[in-house]
C-alpha cells in the first residue's frame, strides 16, 4: 500500500507539540501516526512527520493550521518510498560457513554449492538466523557428533526459526520435534522446514520447557538442542537430563565463557559431564553425555577461519577437563 508523509519546516516546540496533537486527533485526513522531533537543539525547534494511507490535500489542513505559525505552504507532502526493508537488512548478513553447514539467506541463494549442506533462513520475527556465535557452536557440535555418535531420535528446546532443527534433519534425515515458548517461532520453524524441504522430518509445537505430551512421548533422545538463555538452561536441567537416551547428548548454548560454571554446575548434579566445548566471540557451546562416555580429557573447539572470517573446521586444542 502506498503511503504519504507530511512534514513540517522547524517549529518553537510548544507550537509544535501543539499542532502535534492536532493532527493526531484529526478525524479527516486521518494520519495512522504522527511524530514530533528535534531537530535544531540550540533554537530548540522541532519538525513533525505525519503517516497517511491516502494522499492528503494540502487545503484539508487549513483549519488545523488557524492558530499555527505555519500555514499549508510550509508542509510538504510526498509518497513514502516503497521498499522491502527486510529484503535490504538481509543483505548485510552474510552466509554462515560452520562445519558442512552453509547457512544463507535467500539474498545468497546463489552462491550454494552442492558440497554442503545448505540452510535457507531469512531473518524474521523469530530468531535465529545462524550468524550468532550460539547458534554457529552448535552447528559444530552436530557437525562433529553426527561423524561417531548414533542418533535416531531429536529434540530442539527453543528452536526460534528452526535452523537447528533444520540442519539436523538434512544431515541425519531422522525425525525432530523442536519447540519454542512462541507460537510465531513455531510458525516460522514450519515454514522453513517446508523450504528446506525437511518438514516430514520436523514436528514443531508450541511449549514452555517440557512441558508438552509430544516432547514426554518422545523421549528419550540421542540428541536435543537447548540454544536458549543461561537462566533457562540451568532451571531446565532437572527436567532435561532426564529425556536424554544413555547414549545420547545434549548440547549447551545461549550463554557466555563466563556463565560456563555456573550453568555446568547445574548439569553435573544431574549426573552429566562435558564432552566438548566450544568458544565463539565470548559465547560458549557445551555438548553434555554420561560420565560412561567419557574420555580422559575433555576436546575443547577452537574455530579455523578462512580468510574472510568464515568458520571452515574446528580443530582441537585437548587441554585436561577440570571442571569447566
Amino acid at each position: 500500500m502506498q503511503q504519504y508523509i507530511l512534514t513540517t519546516p522547524g517549529l518553537p516546540k510548544a507550537d509544535a507539540l501543539f499542532l502535534t496533537s492536532m493532527l493526531d486527533e484529526a478525524y479527516f485526513p486521518a494520519a495512522h501516526a504522527v511524530s514530533c522531533s528535534c531537530v535544531d537543539e540550540p533554537a530548540d525547534l522541532w519538525a513533525i512527520e505525519a503517516y497517511y494511507n491516502q494522499q492528503p490535500d494540502v487545503s484539508d489542513f487549513d483549519a488545523l493550521l488557524t492558530d499555527s505559525p505555519i500555514d499549508v505552504r510550509d508542509l510538504t507532502i510526498k509518497p513514502v518510498e516503497n521498499r522491502n526493508w527486510v529484503a535490504d537488512s538481509l543483505k548485510g548478513l552474510s552466509p554462515v560457513n560452520a562445519g558442512r553447514f552453509y547457512v544463507h539467506g535467500s539474498h545468497d541463494r546463489h552462491t550454494r554449492t552442492q558440497t554442503r549442506i545448505n540452510i535457507e533462513i531469512d531473518a524474521g520475527t523469530a530468531f535465529g538466523t545462524g550468524h550468532h556465535g550460539t547458534t554457529t557452536g552448535c552447528l559444530l557440535a552436530l557437525d562433529h557428533l553426527a561423524k561417531s555418535a548414533r542418533i535416531n531420535n531429536i529434540l530442539d528446546v527453543g528452536c526460534g526459526t528452526g535452523v537447528l532443527a533444520i540442519a539436523a534433519a538434512r544431515l541425519l534425515k531422522k525425525p525432530v520435534i523442536a519447540s519454542d515458548i512462541d507460537p510465531e517461532a513455531v510458525r516460522a520453524t514450519k515454514l522453513n522446514a517446508r523450504a528446506n524441504m525437511v518438514a516430514p522430518f520436523i514436528n514443531a509445537v508450541t511449549a514452555i520447557g517440557t512441558d508438552h505430551p509430544t516432547i514426554q512421548h518422545g523421549a528419550p533422545y540421542d540428541l536435543i538442542f537447548a540454544n536458549i538463555l543461561a537462566g533457562p538452561l540451568v532451571a531446565l536441567a532437572p527436567k532435561l537430563a532426564p529425556l536424554i537416551s544413555f547414549r545420547g547428548h545434549i548440547i549447551l548454548s545461549g550463554l557466555t565463557t563466563d556463565q560456563e560454571r555456573w550453568v555446568f554446575a547445574a548439569w553435573r548434579a544431574q549426573g552429566l559431564v562435558v564432552k566438548q566445548r566450544y568458544r565463539l566471540n565470548n559465547w560458549s557451546t557445551l555438548v553434555l553425555g554420561h560420565p560412561q562416555q567419557a574420555k580422559k580429557n575433555v576436546r575443547h573447539l577452537s574455530p579455523v577461519r578462512d580468510r574472510t572470517g568464515q568458520i571452515l573446521i574446528a580443530k582441537w586444542l585437548g587441554r585436561r577437563f577440570a571442571g569447566v
